[in-house]
């Protein structure tokens, strides 16, 4: 049975879309008759203390065996675990250290180029990156927009390689009520504060649900007292598996337009539970998925539009349901049998 070691850097005490793809991804492998063991180490993302650190456990990490017998592939997933020298390395890359690369210059997202000794930092970590990378048998990537980057900064080519969302097989519709959806991570970059303003701009029966936490939590229950629209938005904090797929199932549309993501599970969710998306025209990897006014809306980055969007679609349920249902022919082609195929290809 070949031994095969799944790579992630993991931030203690955080759970997101990072470690769904690690565990699933080792889930998948073990259903296919690999051993496949998950391997983290602990991650320091703050450039003034701990990321070379983590630089240097990743390089120094000997995984080619272990207690006499071998270990026949890694599969790194994210910056920095393809430091890991190993004889067989094949990557399959959620993104690359971004505060170093097309964040470099934002503040709010911890920007390299807005700390001191930043540009150093940066200049260290391309170099890290461009010697590891280099290394590997094969590179995949999550999106064509994190092979984008890749090529762009690095100069390294690489073959997307689409994977499902963390509950594939359970999503399902039941009805098009009138609220639009929004869940993920209440960090600046989702940009849910757009869509709290939004609601001004449509019919005051709809209402915004939000399904997650985070660090913005406050400021968003803030802009939403502030645009007068506190009563019709619920902040639903953490949800369950089960009332996440039952807020799917009934949305009347899915709000998810962050900046320039690497992939986004929301998209491929709300489509796989036959709901429209509404996204925004420098959402990245969403934009992989949403095609304008076939299963979706991209609109212009500000409240204005995305309103207009909303009141689009709730004007006409039947609208929704077929760019719900375009959708879902688009994502029920991803699957976790052609990913575990290309990683393990040759050994």
């Amino acid at each position: 049975m070949k031994k095969i070691a799944v790579l992630h850097a993991q931030i203690p005490f955080s759970h997101g879309g990072a470690e769904f793809m690690a565990e699933n991804l080792t889930k998948e492998l073990n259903k296919r008759g690999f051993w496949a063991e998950l391997v983290c180490i602990p991650f320091r993302w703050y450039p003034e203390n701990g990321l070379y650190d983590n630089l240097l456990m990743w390089r120094m990490l000997d995984l080619t065996e272990v207690n006499g017998e071998t270990i026949d592939l890694v599969i790194p997933t994210k910056f920095p675990t393809y430091g890991i020298r190993h004889p067989k390395k094949v990557i399959w890359l959620m993104h690359q250290h971004r505060a170093a690369y097309d964040l470099y210059f934002q503040k709010n997202h911890y920007g390299l180029g807005t700390v001191e000794h930043g540009s150093e930092m940066k200049k260290r970590i391309q170099k890290f990156d461009d010697l590891c990378l280099r290394e590997s048998d094969r590179i995949y990537t999550i999106s064509e927009n994190v092979s984008r980057r890749l090529s762009d900064y690095n100069g390294i080519s690489s073959e997307k390689l689409y994977h499902p969302p963390a509950l594939y097989g359970n999503y399902y519709c039941s009805q098009y009520e009138k609220y639009v959806l929004s869940v993920g991570r209440l960090d600046p970059l989702k940009r849910t504060d757009l869509m709290i303003q939004a609601l001004n701009e449509c019919d005051p029966a709809i209402r915004l649900y939000i399904a997650g936490t985070g660090p913005e939590e406050e400021n968003l229950k803030r802009t939403a007292e502030q645009e007068g629209v506190a009563d019709r938005v619920e902040f639903l904090g953490y949800v369950s598996e089960e009332r996440l797929l039952e807020l799917y199932a009934n949305a009347g549309c899915v709000y998810y337009a962050p900046v320039d993501e690497d992939y986004g599970y929301v998209t491929l969710e709300a489509f796989l539970s036959k709901k429209p998306v509404i996204t925004c025209e420098d959402s990245g990897g969403v934009l992989e998925f949403v095609r304008n006014e076939q299963n979706g809306i991209v609109c212009a980055c500000h409240s204005q539009a995305i309103g207009q969007a909303v009141s689009k679609l709730f004007q006409n349920h039947t609208t929704c349901k077929e760019y719900g249902q375009a959708g879902y022919d688009l994502a029920k082609e991803i699957s976790w049998e052609h990913v575990v195929e290309k990683l393990t290809e040759g050994i």
